[in-house]
């Protein structure tokens, strides 16, 4: 095994990413400033709605349901691919 220290590889990856924060990273990503653009023009278009009080409230419910559920999807990747990530290390490491 090589001897390699870890956090300086990590440390040159991240020097090399051309933006350090969530924001400037989402406005180069298209697929995520394409689906912003859908937004809005659905939500414009709902506004638009000859809808009752009632049928907006559960449609916004139902919207909301929809966030959560990938929040908690997102939050359940998330922390099993970090979970990955390190066990990785750990046996890259041999620290285990």
């Amino acid at each position: 095994m090589r001897d390699i220290d870890f956090s300086q590889l990590l440390f040159m990856h991240l020097e090399e990413r051309e933006h350090n924060n969530v924001y400037q990273n989402l406005q180069q990503d298209t697929e995520y400033l394409e689906a912003t653009a859908e937004e809005a023009e659905l939500c414009e278009q709902y506004e638009n709605l000859d809808l009752s009080e009632e049928q907006r409230n559960i449609i916004k419910k139902w919207i909301a349901s929809i966030h959560a559920q990938n929040a908690a999807y997102t939050s359940v990747v998330f922390r099993m691919a970090m979970q990955c990530c390190f066990s990785l290390l750990m046996q890259l490491a041999d620290l285990k």
